[in-house]
C-alpha cells in the first residue's frame, strides 16, 4: 500500500514518541525540547540546532555510557537520534551533522532537509502533547 509522505511522517513521529515513554522526567524534558525545536531551527539553522543538541549529551555519553545519562541529556539524545533517523530513513547514509558539513551538500539540500525536519516536528509536537506526561502531573 502506498503511503503519502505525510502519513510516513505521522507514523515515524508516533513511533518516536512511544520510545520516549516510561520515565516521567524524560518525557517532560523531551516534550519541552520538541515544542521548542522548530523555533530554534528557524532562528539558528538546522546545523547549529543539531550541534547544540549533540553538545548536550555527547561528552557524558562518552564518559558514562547511555544508561548513565541524566533525564535531560537522554531527552536531548533521543530527539537528536529521532531527527537523524528520519533523515536517514528518507535518504540513507551519514549522520545528519556529517551530511550538513559534507562539501557535496548544497545550501538548497540543507534548506529542503530543514523544511522536512520541521514538518516532522509538527507531528512529533502533536503526539508529544497527547502522549507524554508533564512532571507536575
Amino acid at each position: 500500500m502506498l503511503r503519502s509522505l505525510e502519513q510516513k511522517r505521522a507514523k515515524y513521529a508516533w513511533e518516536c514518541i512511544q520510545k520516549v515513554r516510561g520515565n516521567i522526567e524524560q518525557e517532560d524534558k523531551y516534550k519541552s525540547y520538541v515544542r521548542s525545536a522548530p523555533s530554534y531551527i528557524q532562528i539558528n539553522g538546522l546545523g547549529n540546532t543539531l550541534a547544540f543538541y549533540k553538545s548536550k549529551f555527547e561528552a557524558d555519553l562518552r564518559k558514562k555510557g547511555e544508561n548513565e545519562l541524566s533525564a535531560d541529556k537522554r531527552a536531548y539524545k533521543l530527539l537528536y537520534d529521532h531527527l537523524n533517523g528520519w533523515r536517514k530513513e528518507l535518504r540513507g547514509g551519514k549522520d545528519i551533522l556529517e551530511w550538513i558539513r559534507d562539501e557535496n551538500t548544497s545550501s538548497l539540500m540543507v534548506f529542503q532537509a530543514t523544511k522536512e525536519i520541521i514538518a516532522l516536528l509538527n507531528w512529533m509536537k502533536r503526539f508529544a502533547e497527547a502522549e507524554l506526561r508533564d512532571k507536575e502531573e
